[in-house]
Order: C-alpha cells, then structure tokens, then sequence
C-alpha cells in the first residue's frame, strides 16, 4: 500500500483540477503570535515543514522574510509556484517528504515551522521519524513551533488502510462538497504528546491549547534545541 500520509497528493490533484483550492489564504494566527514573540529579524531564514498550499509562507514572503516551504505533495508546490508566481513573491518550494526531509535539505535552520502535518501521521513509528527530521533541520539553539488539530484530552485515530478512499467533504474556502481522498488523522493527549516530543531531543518552552479558523482546536507548541 502506498504511504497512506501521502494521501493528500491525491487530494489536492482533485480539488486542483476543479480550479479551486482547499484552504484560505489567511495566515495561522498561532504562526503570527510566535513570530512576533520571537521577534525573528527578517535577516534570518524561516523553514516551513509541511506547506501545503503555502499560504503562510506567501504571507512571510510578502512581509520581507526569506523562506524555505517543503511539503511531501507535488500538486500542493505545483499551486504554490503558481500562487507565488500571481503574488509576485519568492519562496524557495521544495517537494519532501517530511519524514526524511534529510534527502532534500542539507542545511539546519534557526527558524522552523510546521502546522497541521503531525496530526496526519497515525502511527507511532511514523510521528517519531518526523519528529526527529524535525530535530535534524533545526539549529542548536533554533527553535520549532508546532500545531496539531486536537483539544490534548480526546484520543483517536483513523484507520490507516481507509486514507486513500474517496469521501464527501467540503473545502475551507467555498464551502463547495466534493469527492476527496479521506487522508488520515490521530489526535492525541498533552501526556502522550509532550513525551513524543522529548523523545526526540526537544525542548518543551510553551504548549497551549488554541484554536483557529482552519483547523478548529489545536495543540501549540513552542520548542527549542539545546
């Protein structure tokens, strides 16, 4: 069976062919609040791990932030090159597959973002290979935000063999029902989520439940490296 994380390549492909795309253009708000708390000088570069159509990178990009933008779907960079060719703004895209982003980038950044990924990946074995590729872009010293849809209390997880399976689901922007990809999802608890992240070598400096207008409730974390 095909990676089921990959799923969303089989989304976007759909909703794309359509001529519309899945989520808004507004930027996270748990991304502006950590780069205003940072306060990150637009000298350093910021890598966004999971961009799918880009549009937090778009808006960094538009502000005057230098940004690297990964993401595992070639249909989703696809749209980015093409959002940021309309914009009129440059992100450097990269097609990676966030488990192994060490095959695609070779350098480690002070400044790493990645929303709305870790709760796509199901199994254990899989969340900590993507945390750890997280750990290994991340400069000593840099530091990591990182949002999960979840309320850090309920538990679940979708069935892994089901992720590819076409569903009846509406896009963020329009509204409009279409037939997708069903992708996967596990939400997890806050004991369960701070132990993963540990594991891989991080430091926990702020983990907050927010919530947003794409993604409903969510876990934040703020990290660091040693």
């Amino acid at each position: 069976m095909r990676e089921y994380y990959l799923a969303y390549e089989e989304r976007y492909k759909k909703v794309h062919s359509e001529g519309f795309t899945w989520f808004s253009d507004i930027p996270t708000p748990e991304l502006l609040e950590w780069v205003e708390f940072n306060n990150i000088p637009m000298d350093d570069e910021i890598c966004e791990v999971g961009c799918g159509e880009g549009r937090d990178a778009l808006y960094l990009s538009s502000e005057g932030y230098k940004v690297t933008a990964v993401d595992a779907s070639e249909s989703a960079i696809l749209k980015c090159k093409e959002l940021s060719k309309k914009k009129g703004v440059v992100v450097n895209w990269k097609v990676a597959d966030a488990l192994f982003l060490n095959k695609m980038i070779k350098k480690q950044y002070k400044w790493v973002y990645s929303i709305a990924t870790l709760h796509m990946l199901v199994e254990d074995n899989d969340r900590n290979k993507f945390l750890d590729s997280l750990f290994n872009i991340l400069q000593p010293k840099g530091k990591l935000l990182l949002v999960s849809m979840g309320d850090g209390e309920s538990e679940k997880r979708s069935d892994t063999s089901t992720a590819f399976e076409l569903q009846e689901r509406s896009n963020n922007v329009e509204g409009k029902k279409i037939m997708v990809a069903g992708t996967s999802y596990r939400g997890v608890n806050w004991e369960y989520h701070k132990h993963e992240l540990e594991r891989a070598g991080f430091q926990i400096e702020k983990a907050i439940n927010t919530e947003n207008h794409e993604y409903g409730n969510c876990m934040t974390v703020y990290l660091s490296r040693d």
